[in-house]
């Protein structure tokens, strides 16, 4: 006899229950969790120019917004974590990795493709959740493969891969501002060691692995949502100006200073910055 999970609020989430066959096929639920792009208060778009962005109040113009995350987990209320199984679309989400894609070919955002993607899709066993973790990056299984025989999303080699030892782009997030024709920010793996002996891809090591982990508590996976917000990314760095003789803006090179207030909305160690989670303000819960 089959049976069909209701959930507790249908509206923001095309939250469905799936059906079960018995005591063959356990149940489980169908989650499309929306994972929103701001800046600050407005919503992100491309075309769209943003004012009074970082500590010099410039003027922002998007370029591109692509994220990579995975190891998406939901909590039981006794803390218990429960992985999600991410539904496999040949597009956006694959081998338990997901791509959120803001940015379509408006304005300047000239790469990537007209395409976005705005939700994690996923199964769960049916339970009483209250939060959510995940991981932002390519897993370090992952990381360093072949792009183009790891199938989508993973296999944009030119513009979401830096190389075989360096690995993934694991955030593009890039832009126009006052004083800077092309501002970028660019999160992934530092400081890799050459191939293992006898290899000659990949890499034996990265000493910077930069996968922050995010944790949202109080998560009702029936209403609330993810943000990722650029205005709090930013609100700790001058976009109209560059360390010189650094890459413009961010790259992850643990030597380019303009990283570190970056690394701190994340949550990761920089330099003689220790990581703190607790600190990170660019991914929230509404």
């Amino acid at each position: 006899m089959r049976s069909t999970l209701r959930s507790r609020l249908l509206l923001p989430l095309a939250l469905v229950g799936a059906l079960g066959c018995g005591d063959d096929e356990p149940e489980v639920l169908t989650v499309e969790l929306p994972v929103v792009a701001r800046v600050g208060t407005e919503a992100f778009a491309c075309g769209k120019t943003y004012t009074n962005v970082g500590t010099s109040g410039t003027t922002y113009e998007p370029m591109d917004f692509r994220v990579f995350v995975h190891a998406v987990r939901l909590v039981t209320r006794d803390g218990q974590e429960v992985p999600v199984n991410l539904t496999e679309d040949g597009k956006w989400q694959h081998s338990g990795v997901a791509l959120l894609d803001f940015a379509n070919k408006d304005g300047l955002c000239t790469q990537g493709t007209a395409g976005t993607n705005a939700s994690l899709r996923f199964t769960v066993p049916p339970g009483d959740y209250t939060g959510l973790r995940f991981t932002l990056g390519v897993p370090e299984d992952l990381n360093h493969g072949d792009p183009t025989k790891l199938g989508a999303p993973m296999d944009d080699a030119a513009g979401l891969h830096w190389s075989w030892q360096g690995g993934f782009i694991f955030t593009r997030i890039e832009g126009r501002t006052k004083g800077l024709p092309q501002h970028v920010m660019h999160l992934g793996s530092t400081d890799c060691a050459p191939p293992p002996a006898g290899q000659t891809q990949g890499t034996a090591g990265c000493a910077n692995n930069n996968r922050p982990e995010f944790q949202l508590d109080g998560f009702d996976v029936t209403k609330n949502r993810v943000v990722m917000d650029l205005g709090t990314l930013f609100s700790g760095s001058n976009l109209d100006v560059n360390t010189p003789n650094t890459a413009v803006g961010c790259m992850s090179f643990p030597t380019d200073a303009d990283c570190a207030p970056y690394f701190e909305r994340l949550g990761l160690a920089f330099g003689s910055q220790a990581a703190n989670p607790a600190a990170q303000t660019f991914i929230r819960a509404e």
